[in-house]
């Protein structure tokens, strides 16, 4: 379990709990922001990212990344937590 600014995120139930919200996550979006709570209000990489979540540095394409990150954030949002994850242009992803 991570807590990070009033969320709790059970990895081995899969979801995110922030105050009355619960957002069942999956495998690629818990990884996602166990990487991004781990590191909370530094920026993770693309690259660190796209290692942790495909755990290869065969290519893999940036768009899945994209995708796999929207809908991350469309679940954050949908229990309140708005803009939670920021894009820092040219260097990855930060929580806070």
């Amino acid at each position: 379990v991570l807590e990070c600014g009033g969320a709790v995120l059970d990895i081995p139930g899969g979801a995110l709990v922030y105050g009355e919200g619960r957002a069942e996550l999956t495998k690629n979006e818990l990884r996602i922001l166990q990487a991004l709570m781990e590191k909370h209000g530094s920026v993770v990489s693309r690259d660190a990212l796209m290692l942790r979540l495909w755990q290869t540095d065969s290519f893999v394409d940036e768009n899945t990344l994209y995708v796999n990150m929207n809908r991350l954030r469309d679940k954050l949002r949908s229990i309140g937590m708005e803009n939670a994850i920021t894009t820092v242009r040219g260097a990855g992803y930060r929580l806070g």
